[in-house]
């Protein structure tokens, strides 16, 4: 039986969530498993294996990017795991790099340990059902979009990182600074000076507007 045939896709995305996952996972009455939390400088790798053992994190505060071959994937924020269904993507682990842009304050937990007491629920394993969802549909999306020109694909991620982790302002959204040139153009899979281009060309469309300070705002309407 799949899951489809006791939930529809909604109401799974609406109860299986990644924050009561980690309550799930932090609540000691049952089947109660190691946790610490860490706090991690900026620009710092995760160890998402040390010393034989997978680590499962959650993000409480702060962003890291998620990188596969040197290429950046996406970005994790608050309220998200990274480690426990991400890392599948790619089967050599050397390949599968985790480094925070911000200082980022986690929850480390035992992989195996979070799987045990996830099995170990009734209804644990959509959780991570929803959690393996939720990633091949984002590798999906993004291979969907290096089909599309360099223009369209910046525009489709400043879409993504205003919708995630922008900051409203005056019916605009403003992307964090944090989001340099640098890290969009690896996310985007370009060169600074077509992530450039590419820019210019938005901001010529009316798509997007960059302030005195070189921040990058999109109105709201725009995002998706």
């Amino acid at each position: 039986m799949i899951p489809d045939d006791l939930y529809s896709l909604k109401m799974m995305k609406q109860e299986f969530t990644q924050p009561k996952l980690f309550n799930l996972l932090a609540e000691t009455t049952f089947y109660n498993i190691e946790k610490d939390s860490i706090t991690i400088k900026k620009n710092a790798i995760l160890d998402l294996h040390q010393n034989n053992i997978e680590y499962v994190y959650y993000i409480c505060d702060g962003i890291a990017s998620v990188s596969v071959a040197g290429e950046v994937f996406e970005f994790k924020g608050p309220s998200e795991f990274v480690g426990l269904s991400d890392s599948m993507i790619n089967a050599n682990c050397e390949d599968f790099e985790v480094k925070t842009i911000t200082k980022i304050t986690v929850w480390r937990f035992i992989k195996s340990e979070v799987i045990a007491k996830i099995m170990s629920t009734q209804e644990g394993y959509l959780y991570h059902y929803m959690s393996m969802l939720d990633q091949y549909s984002r590798f999906t999306k993004k291979l969907m979009t290096m089909k599309k020109t360099h223009k369209e694909r910046v525009f489709i991620a400043l879409q993504e990182l205003a919708k995630k982790f922008g900051t409203p302002a005056n019916n605009a959204i403003k992307i964090p600074p944090v989001f340099t040139r640098n890290i969009i153009a690896q996310y985007v899979g370009v060169g600074l000076s077509k992530l450039s281009d590419s820019l210019l060309k938005l901001q010529e469309e009316s798509l997007i507007f960059v302030t005195s300070k070189r921040e990058i705002v999109l109105e709201i309407e725009s995002i998706i």
